[in-house]
């Protein structure tokens, strides 16, 4: 049997207010104990960010610039579990269930690749392939599309030009960090040997993109009035664990990759059942196997699925249509930003002439 994990719930702008959440073989609440043993994860949040939560299930994310204006949460110890209760609050609502639906109708389910399209494609025709990839729900790995200079950056050319950006993403502490400090912390913790620091090596996690870095870092192909806010997704080295953990989107991913390596790994929507995907969810739906070390016997459905990876280099760009499962290696230090087209978008988009 796993040990039970505990989470506490602290409400900065309420003194005294502060709940325990005991995760066992079910979920426990108590907001008056005295705790014998410290809590595995503890997130510390306004009574208002928490109301924005409870009043939006359908829609929250911790990233967004609505949750960085409520102050967002501060999370301590566990991330992993710290997500786990955050995810316990999300309901899709009719829409993202009706994209998911369509991506389960349209999608292949025995794709032994994905397409590749090379760098010097005319443009318009480019265009016109994307589309109707989105339209039939199958992913699409374009080569050597990106011309932004970044792309030729190395790691050392990012600390020394942009160190003083600040990221969307605050320390446990509850500070600000910049470019240059988040860099930094790639040392020490490749330094440390302990299992969770290699399994949680620095990350952005798609934290939003810096403001001022909107109109530098727009994506190719589909007109700019068609994506959504951009995320980053910065980071250390972690070739043996996962940066990214399998989930799917509601949403058509564009990842723009511009520094080091990524392996993506894809499975098809059809696939929800082998890959344990979470019933709570909004924006993004996760699954509870890890792809990196999966437990047969807690998951025993994962031996059936059946995943295809893709090489991301400087300059290439992977689209991931809506419900299409994916997770991510950091084979070098590497950063990438992503954007979202909503499949109502890509149908207004078709029937333009």
């Amino acid at each position: 049997m796993r040990r039970a994990e505990a989470l506490d719930l602290v409400i900065s702008d309420v003194a005294g207010l502060r709940c325990r959440f005991d995760f066992a073989q079910r979920i426990e609440m108590a907001t008056r104990w005295i705790a014998p043993v410290a809590a595995d994860a503890t997130i510390t949040l306004r009574t208002d960010m928490l109301i924005a939560i409870l009043s939006n299930p359908g829609g929250f994310d911790l990233r967004s610039a609505q949750s960085m204006r409520l102050g967002g949460a501060r999370i301590e110890g566990s991330r992993r579990l710290a997500a786990y209760w955050f995810q316990l609050l999300k309901r899709p609502d009719a829409t993202q269930r009706a994209s998911l639906a369509r991506a389960w109708a349209c999608a292949p389910t025995s794709l032994p690749c994905v397409p590749q399209m090379a760098h010097g494609a005319d443009a318009a025709q480019q265009t016109e392939n994307v589309i109707e990839a989105l339209r039939r729900s199958v992913p699409l790995h374009l080569r050597g599309v990106l011309n932004w200079p970044e792309t030729g950056w190395s790691l050392a050319d990012w600390r020394n030009r942009e160190g003083a950006t600040a990221l969307s993403l605050r320390s446990a502490s509850g500070s600000a960090t910049t470019i240059g400090e988040f860099i930094d912390t790639f040392t020490s913790a490749a330094e440390s040997q302990s299992p969770q620091d290699r399994t949680e090596a620095p990350y952005t996690d798609g934290c939003l993109l810096p403001a001022a870095w909107d109109a530098r870092f727009r994506m190719p192909v589909l007109p700019a009035s068609a994506f959504g806010d951009a995320q980053l997704w910065f980071g250390q080295r972690r070739e043996c664990a996962l940066v990214t953990r399998l989930h799917c989107d509601l949403a058509n991913s564009f990842l723009a990759h511009i520094c080091g390596r990524k392996r993506v790994r894809l499975y098809d929507p059809s696939q929800e059942h082998a890959l344990y995907a979470l019933n709570t969810f909004n924006s993004f739906r996760p699954c509870r196997v890890d792809v990196a070390e999966p437990d047969l016997v807690r998951f025993p459905r994962f031996a059936e699925a059946r995943g295809i990876d893709v090489l991301l280099e400087p300059g290439d760009l992977l689209i991931i249509p809506t419900g299409w499962f994916h997770c991510v290696w950091a084979l070098d230090a590497v950063l990438s930003v992503s954007r979202f087209v909503s499949d109502e978008t890509v149908a207004q988009l078709r029937s333009t002439p």
